[in-house]
């Protein structure tokens, strides 16, 4: 077990933005697979102004005590590829920044914890052509008690 991904386990409420429209969500996560990942369910809980009250995910996060990374498998109700890209990750303090070479260019998904909160900020961003970085998705996850 990773110490910062143990930090992740649990249930969650999820608040924020992705693009224009709010998000409400539950999100349950737990360790699967002999505690090898973090499975991490995303599920609407109510419909944000103009929002999709089905947007869905799935995550697993690992990490790789062999290299030193962390992978991020992303599955959600954008669509199926037959290409999926794995997030890769590297820890700097409470921040893991997963990096996704989309054919499209890059994309980043950073979760940040806040040890005195007990919470996470997580960022997903993108590449823009200029180099410059783009948010496409902003959120906060906060315990449920």
């Amino acid at each position: 077990m990773d110490d910062l991904l143990n930090n992740l386990v649990g249930r969650w409420s999820l608040t924020g933005k992705m693009g224009d429209t709010a998000l409400y969500q539950d999100v349950n996560a737990k360790w699967v697979l002999r505690e090898l990942f973090v499975e991490m369910r995303f599920s609407p809980v109510r419909v944000a102004e103009g929002g999709n009250p089905d947007y869905e995910a799935l995550y697993l996060i690992g990490y790789d005590k062999k290299i030193g990374e962390y992978v991020l498998h992303l599955f959600d109700t954008f669509g199926v590829t037959s290409k999926p890209v794995p997030g890769i990750g590297t820890r700097k303090d409470n921040t893991v920044r997963f990096k996704f070479d989309y054919t499209v260019g890059p994309w980043f998904n950073t979760f940040t914890w806040d040890p005195g909160r007990r919470s996470w900020k997580n960022m997903i961003t993108y590449e823009r052509k200029d180099g410059s970085e783009g948010t496409f998705a902003e959120k906060e996850l906060t315990p449920i008690r």
